[in-house]
């Protein structure tokens, strides 16, 4: 990829303010930049986010046009893709009511029109329910019902009470592959909270009430529960904090939170009830400031005055961002581990975070599961173990790489810490 040509990109889709400098700049980059840096693109979820914002502004000029009709073929693959979602999502919800599960849903479809004014520039592989854990065994057998299996992908990784099911084996798109189609698989994910523990020891405390108050929502022609709009704005907030524990976050995911932020921007009522959810929460707060602190960064969130200053608790936190924040958004996935410096600020105790850290930066659990035999012959078996040995060595690789990354801005972090922290 071309670095400056993502962080152009990035800098084209700021939320407030004119564009048209940024958008200008795009056109400084030639075909090669462009064709190299598609894979990004794509992966960042920011690829129809910016076909939008350039025919908006009537900005032809900054994209190469062979780049453009790509994208427009992509933009209409994802409508057709989300046509069958939506009957998919229909059909779940209807087995989760006539079941009597109690659910509301989370991101896709319910982040329309409050977090992306347009469901067909998002990128969407999965459907993800809030689900009561009382409820949770009738959800799993409904789905497994319906033809879902549950699959284990990260023995030991995988947060607790998150539950992933899918109706295909598991297998790797295909260089070929249609990464906007309607035929790259889908899954589905129940939850039983706002943040579930994993392996990052990271504990903060969230409201467990989220369920009694959601709400009945309507999108593209759909009714369903969702979550109230502060619940909503917190859970985007911890599931974007969540992939940065992860080492990457598709940086869609905080342009989503600053198109929030910009609708909500001189709404006070608004603030004061999300105020209330998360001020006196071990470390909602500093989760909070450092996620809008990133979608600032990176998109111009309008953050309010106020919910800066009492969400800014950390100066640990805020210098992360200064020094690495754009840095960390648009390295390739499978990210960076530049993260680390930043997580360390959410595990309280020395010795657990050792563990934590040599876990992160040599990671020695069984690798996740990603790809599974179609049928029961020979070749099938043989693509999936080299599909699965593909996987791993390609995880390797970016282990061993992002350890000697770490290792080389060490030495300048500690030093950026002493100078706030003002130690010797």
């Amino acid at each position: 990829m071309n670095p400056a040509l993502a962080r152009c990109i990035v800098g084209s889709l700021r939320v407030i303010g004119p564009c048209q400098e940024p958008l200008a700049r795009l056109g400084n980059f030639g075909q090669p930049e462009w064709e190299r840096t598609l894979s990004w693109l794509d992966d960042s979820g920011l690829a129809l986010y910016l076909l939008e914002r350039v025919d908006r502004a009537g900005a032809h000029s900054a994209v190469p046009e062979s780049i453009r009709a790509r994208l427009r073929q992509n933009l209409a693959s994802n409508r057709q893709r989300l046509a069958e979602m939506k009957r998919e999502f229909e059909f779940f919800n209807g087995r989760f009511e006539a079941a009597g599960v109690e659910f509301a849903a989370l991101k896709g479809f319910a982040l329309v029109p409050d977090f992306c004014p347009d469901a067909a520039l998002r990128l969407q592989y999965d459907y993800d329910y809030l689900v009561r854990p009382e409820c949770e065994e009738i959800a799993r057998r409904t789905l497994q019902t319906a033809g879902y299996a549950h699959k284990v992908q990260s023995p030991g990784r995988e947060p607790q009470g998150a539950a992933l099911f899918v109706s295909e084996p598991l297998s790797l798109p295909s260089a070929d592959q249609d990464f906007y189609g309607a035929a790259l698989p889908r899954r589905v994910e129940l939850h039983q909270g706002l943040w579930e523990p994993s392996g990052d020891r990271v504990r903060p405390d969230v409201p467990r009430d989220v369920l009694d108050r959601r709400r009945p929502v309507e999108s593209q022609g759909m009714r369903f529960p969702a979550l109230a709009d502060e619940d909503a704005l917190l859970f985007q907030v911890l599931h974007a904090f969540h992939h940065m524990l992860d080492h990457w976050c598709r940086p869609a995911c905080f342009l989503e939170i600053a198109y929030f932020v910009s609708r909500q921007h001189a709404r006070d009522p608004f603030w004061d009830r999300f105020r209330s959810r998360v001020e006196d929460r071990r470390y909602l707060p500093e989760i909070a400031g450092l996620v809008f602190s990133m979608a600032t960064t990176l998109f111009g969130a309008p953050v309010p005055d106020e919910v800066a200053r009492w969400s800014s608790r950390s100066s640990v936190l805020p210098l992360w961002v200064r020094e690495y924040g754009e840095r960390w958004a648009v390295a390739p996935f499978p990210g960076s581990k530049l993260s680390l410096f930043m997580h360390s600020e959410f595990v309280g105790d020395p010795g657990v975070w050792k563990r934590v850290r040599r876990s992160r930066l040599l990671p020695l659990h069984r690798p996740a599961q990603v790809a599974e035999a179609g049928s029961d012959g020979v070749a099938s078996r043989w693509n999936a173990k080299w599909d699965q040995w593909r996987f791993v060595l390609r995880r390797v690789k970016f282990h061993l790489g992002a350890l000697l990354n770490y290792a080389w801005h060490l030495p300048h972090w500690k030093r950026a810490l002493r100078g706030v922290r003002g130690r010797p």
